[in-house]
């Protein structure tokens, strides 16, 4: 198994012994994978292919890079008929793994008859006539059509289920009986296949019936008929004299017979009855559980849609939510800050206006106004406030907040230098040189008259 990051072998380890990603889901992912391809292999050699191809659908589904899956799917679709669905997955898989791919011996198989691959797409071209035939409601010359394609191409199960469709639609359901057999041999447990099959098997069951009553209240419909030339032979009425013994010994003889027949002809037989008796009742079972799995595959798509769905709406509403909460929490701020500036309390103006998330977009125009507003008016003891909250983090150790105080401090008033030789000073603790130098630079290009030029300056040579 390769890592989906650097692609290097993997190990037991949870983790990427190369790049050091975490692997633990995508193992789990592909074990998975895995696991649907040997289920799929499972019923592709048991001759259901529908079955087969959905699971390995899955397979692809969580390692579209599951070559094994992949070339079994293109074996399973070219089983069935579909030859252009199995190319493109073999032409896939060849993408995947150009060297050592047996979709490369099967590409190559496919391509060698230049005669049987024109062949194979006049035969597409003819079902899709046919198929247009059927829309029309043209149903004999739909037939002629899929006659023809399915003489040239006779695993094409759905060739075989549209014709089945329209003999049933012309109550020719003895034919439809026949032509569905024949994609049953192909794929057993085809749902699509196993519903034709079921309407048709009760409607011959109805005819049955039908017939049987009509015979019950008229049973001369049964009797041969007779012509006038029809001779009636009397009986043979003349008996042979024989003897006892003789009788006795020929009774005893056709018994041994009789039993010796019973044995050699007539048991088989029942043991054959008995042995189909049984395949057909493992079959049954198997259309049925087929079908029933068809149903929970729908299912289970249909849930994981609406668990999708419910998920993404979850968060929307989240997001919304929160959204909500931090426009009321601003317009409660502003409004703090507003009343504590008309009552000319600068300092609590300016900490209600820093409590304003400036981070979230805020739709109204008269906010956004008086934000802007107050915010010019409020400069001074804004700044202020900043530099000593950047003080107090500084004086803690906590050198991250305070860089954040000292630039917002510096993005109000630009003339406060102290701020910015604070913010490198704050970067020089947290071991980041660059920054740091970055700001002493900016304090001596910016403000070289003033003392913390100097200072600034030592600090940088002192870096070298």
């Amino acid at each position: 198994m390769l890592c989906f990051y650097c692609g290097s072998q993997l190990s037991n380890s949870d983790y990427c012994s190369n790049c050091g990603v975490k692997v633990t889901v995508f193992k789990k992912v592909i074990r998975m994978s895995n696991t649907y391809y040997n289920m799929g292999l499972v019923k592709a050699s048991n001759r259901d292919l529908s079955g087969a191809a959905d699971l390995l659908r899955r397979s692809l589904k969580l390692d579209k890079r599951n070559v094994r899956a992949r070339n079994l799917l293109g074996l399973v679709y070219f089983e069935m008929g579909e030859t252009v669905q199995a190319i493109s997955e073999w032409v896939i898989s060849q993408h995947f793994r150009p060297d050592k791919n047996p979709a490369n011996g099967y590409i190559k198989s496919v391509q060698s008859n230049a005669n049987k691959l024109e062949e194979m797409n006049h035969n597409i071209k003819k079902f899709n006539i046919a198929l247009n035939y059927a829309k029309q409601g043209n149903d004999d010359m739909a037939i002629i059509q899929l006659k023809k394609v399915l003489n040239q191409n006779p695993h094409l199960i759905k060739g075989h289920q549209l014709l089945a469709l329209l003999l049933m639609k012309n109550e020719e359901y003895d034919r439809a009986k026949k032509t569905i057999n024949k994609a049953l041999e192909i794929d057993l447990c085809n749902p699509l296949s196993l519903k034709y099959n079921k309407v048709i098997d009760e409607y011959l069951a109805r005819n049955k019936k039908n017939i049987d009553k009509r015979q019950a209240k008229d049973p001369d419909t049964n009797r041969p008929y007779l012509s006038g030339n029809d001779v009636v032979i009397p009986p043979h009425s003349f008996r042979e004299s024989t003897n006892g013994a003789i009788t006795i010994i020929n009774v005893i003889i056709g018994l041994v017979i009789g039993a010796l027949a019973m044995y050699f002809l007539v048991t088989p037989v029942k043991v054959k009855n008995e042995v189909n008796k049984t395949n057909e009742i493992i079959l049954d079972y198997s259309q049925k559980l087929a079908i029933k799995n068809s149903s929970m595959s729908e299912l289970e798509g249909q849930v994981e849609t609406l668990t999708n769905e419910k998920a993404s709406l979850q968060k929307k509403l989240d997001k919304a939510t929160s959204k909500d909460e931090t426009t009321l929490k601003n317009y409660d701020s502003l409004l703090k800050a507003l009343n504590s500036y008309i009552d000319e309390e600068y300092d609590a103006g300016a900490e209600a206006y820093k409590e304003i998330d400036t981070k979230t977009e805020m739709d109204s125009d008269v906010f956004n106004t008086i934000y802007n507003a107050l915010g010019e008016n409020l400069n001074e003891y804004l700044a202020e406030s900043y530099f000593n909250a950047g003080e107090t983090a500084y004086a803690s150790g906590e050198y991250e907040t305070a860089i954040d105080n000292y630039q917002k401090c510096f993005e109000i008033d630009k003339d406060k230098v102290e701020a910015l030789y604070k913010t490198g000073w704050s970067y020089k603790n947290l071991g980041d040189t660059t920054n740091a130098d970055k700001k002493f630079n900016e304090v001596a290009s910016k403000f070289p008259n003033s003392e913390f030029a100097t200072l600034a300056k030592n600090q940088i040579s002192s870096n070298d």
